[in-house]
């Protein structure tokens, strides 16, 4: 026993001595005691017990990553690491027999995407821009492979939770004391003001992130209706609703009154119009309540853009003539940031640590251009597929939980426009995944009542 003690601290001594010296030995080291640790145990079960700390590490982004390297976070060595350890596993693809039309299309994106390889003016911004459709694709094959049924997706639900909890709470701090995390827009850009971020990049990523997951907080609180339930509800929506007008962000806004409205139609539409008043009321009444604890905000910012609104125009503009220029082909993906960059900043006196690139504040405009009409279509046909479940679901069954496809719909739509970094937003393509994993379900309940008639 106390040969291995002292082997143990032996061991603890060295490896602390070596990531001090080498900070990425960190990997190889934490990679060892993992397979120690794991050994005997069956790989499918690994990979599952991967996947719900992928879904914890994709949330919280590069907090936790190895310090001085950001883009070298927990998210990115479990993906891969999964990744290694899925092609081993023998592999059920009967679970996407009802999502063959929209994983089909989504693949034919991703692979006409390396083909535009072959005439992208940027090699290094299309191989990024690929690597991030990839995680994307990976991240929603996984949502769907590993959640089967309500119990599991219950489960996924309760891991999101505390970690949209904890968001909401960094946002108010944020909001109140106008401190901000370490990568936050705030700090990394020395943009000292109140608007929060949350575990997000900027803004409007973050009230894309609150509008997309404040459903799943609503319908954990509405699982029972009753008044005590009711009003947390409405308090939690009060709170949701102070910290999107906090980051002054206009498609957020909009993304959270419709996924509103929607929860309140689907949970009381027999009282829809008291019930929509009475909201309104409770959710104004909440803001008057917090507006006093910071004075930074001015509402007179969503009306008064008119930089912002002239600069999304140029930016319009110049991804129609990019379009056009390359008749309907595109420059090769992720290439149309650096276009954009040239047409806004030129391309004399930039500083040469200055990012060259600037997003294109509309996804699907932005696509058309880096891929063509081809390559734009295939992921209009898996958007459309979606929307088209999504509307069908929501009206043909009455549970609060068939509104979150919908609702993640609006929000993508939405977060299409506001964000200029969609592709890294993993949020996003988490929410997508549970969208399609509800209508699997739908689907496959649907099914099963069909055979019975039959049989």
């Amino acid at each position: 026993m106390a040969i291995k003690k002292f082997n143990i601290i032996a061991l603890f001594i060295c490896f602390t001595i070596l990531t001090a010296i080498y900070p990425l030995a960190i990997i190889p080291c934490l990679a060892l005691a993992g397979v120690w640790l794991m050994s005997g145990v069956a790989l499918t079960k690994i990979n599952h017990f991967l996947f719900y700390g992928i879904i914890i590490a994709a949330f919280f982004g590069s907090y936790l990553s190895i310090p001085a390297l950001p883009n070298i976070f927990l998210f990115r060595i479990l993906l891969f690491l999964h990744f290694i350890l899925f092609l081993f596993e023998k592999k059920d693809w009967q679970r996407f027999r009802n999502l063959k039309m929209p994983f089909i299309c989504f693949a034919c994106w991703v692979l006409y995407s390396l083909v535009t390889l072959i005439w992208s003016q940027d090699i290094s911004l299309s191989l990024r821009a690929i690597y991030f459709q990839f995680e994307s694709f990976y991240l929603i094959i996984l949502v769907v492979y590993y959640i089967r049924s309500f119990s599991d997706l219950e489960k996924l639900f309760k891991v999101i939770l505390p970690i949209f909890i904890l968001a909401v709470l960094v946002g108010c701090y944020e909001t109140i004391t106008g401190s901000h995390l370490f990568y936050s827009t705030g700090v990394t850009l020395g943009n000292w003001d109140h608007r929060p971020t949350g575990f997000l990049f900027n803004t409007n990523d973050y009230s894309s992130f609150l509008s997309m997951y404040f459903p799943i907080a609503i319908y954990f609180l509405l699982k029972k209706i009753n008044f005590l339930r009711v009003g947390l509800s409405l308090l939690c929506g009060g709170v949701v609703f102070y910290l999107v007008i906090a980051t002054e962000s206009r498609t957020g806004l909009v993304a959270f009154a419709v996924v509103t409205l929607i929860i309140i139609v689907k949970s009381f539409h027999k009282v829809i119009v008291g019930f929509v008043f009475f909201i309104l009321s409770c959710f104004i009444g909440i803001y008057a309540l917090l507006a006093p604890y910071t004075t930074n905000i001015d509402l007179a910012y969503f009306t008064e853009k008119e930089a912002s609104t002239d600069q999304r125009v140029l930016i319009y503009e110049t991804l129609l003539n990019l379009i056009k220029e390359n008749h309907f082909l595109g420059v090769g993906m992720g290439v149309v940031p650096k276009y954009i960059f040239t047409q806004l900043y030129g391309t004399v006196n930039i500083p040469a640590n200055m990012q060259q690139t600037m997003g294109a504040h509309n996804f699907f405009l932005a696509n058309l251009a880096d891929v063509g009409i081809i390559g734009v279509c295939f992921f209009l046909l898996f958007f459309l597929w979606l929307s088209y479940q999504s509307i069908k679901t929501f009206f043909k069954k009455k549970a609060l939980v068939y509104s979150i496809p919908l609702s993640v719909i609006i929000t993508f739509l939405t977060v299409s426009v506001g964000s200029s970094s969609i592709f890294e937003m993993r949020v996003v393509w988490i929410g997508l995944g549970i969208a399609l994993v509800i209508i699997q379900l739908y689907l496959k309940e649907r099914n099963s009542e069909n055979e019975k008639k039959v049989g």
